[in-house]
């Protein structure tokens, strides 16, 4: 008996020894178990912050809205098309189509649906809020600007008179074409379409020889 009692202690004490080992689908159901806390997600720059956004677009049409206290982080693209959707139509009168409505910043197309913060990712002084940021606007096909609330009349059914065409104020044909602002939207819109920097530079060179050397 002593020799048996001998052995089941030592047995006993090389058990004792090795770590213990649990099935990998092991749930240990503890009342009392404490759960860790997920650390909360890095906080985006510009997430809580807000910031005055004008809508320009220097013609055809001639627009320039103000749209203050916007959220950097919930704000995006096409809501800025919304905003400026609201205040022009197209020839028709009618409202022009969102693909008609291209933003761009600092003269490049903005592609995607970028939120304000990622359009301003490399400007912090921007990001912290309470500022002010010119985003261009252009509308493919022209349009003109209508007074707020005009030209709604065609979601709610309504049967509101249809907006009178004003003449265009300003520049146009050959003289809007001599402007080097022209240039410039049309390398905005060769941009945006053939997605390359260098290629549209190089076609509105081309295009720009062309009408010179038509004249």
């Amino acid at each position: 008996m002593a020799s048996e009692i001998s052995f089941a202690k030592a047995f006993l004490s090389a058990l004792d020894s090795r770590p213990i080992k649990l099935r990998a689908d092991y749930v240990h159901d503890c009342p009392n178990a404490r759960i860790p806390k997920k650390a909360p997600a890095a906080a985006v720059p510009g997430s809580s912050k807000s910031i005055t956004v004008v809508l320009k677009s220097a013609r055809n049409p001639a627009l320039e809205l103000r749209l203050p206290n916007v959220p950097l982080a919930t704000t995006t693209a096409t809501d800025l098309k919304d905003a400026a959707r609201a205040r022009i139509v197209d020839t028709a009168n009618a409202k022009p189509a969102l693909e008609k409505i291209k933003i761009l910043y600092r003269k490049k197309p903005v592609t995607g649906n970028k939120t304000l913060a990622e359009m301003l990712s490399e400007e912090p002084a921007l990001l912290v809020g309470g500022k002010e940021v010119e985003v261009a606007v252009m509308v493919l096909g022209g349009g003109r600007v209508v007074a707020e609330g005009e030209g709604q009349g065609e979601h709610e059914g309504d049967t509101a008179a249809e907006p009178v065409s004003k003449p265009a104020v300003g520049p146009s044909g050959e003289e809007v074409v001599k402007t080097e602002a022209f240039w410039e939207d049309l390398q905005g819109f060769l941009e945006q379409r053939v997605k390359d920097a260098e290629e549209a530079r190089r076609l509105r060179g081309l295009f720009r020889e062309a009408w010179e050397g038509s004249k």
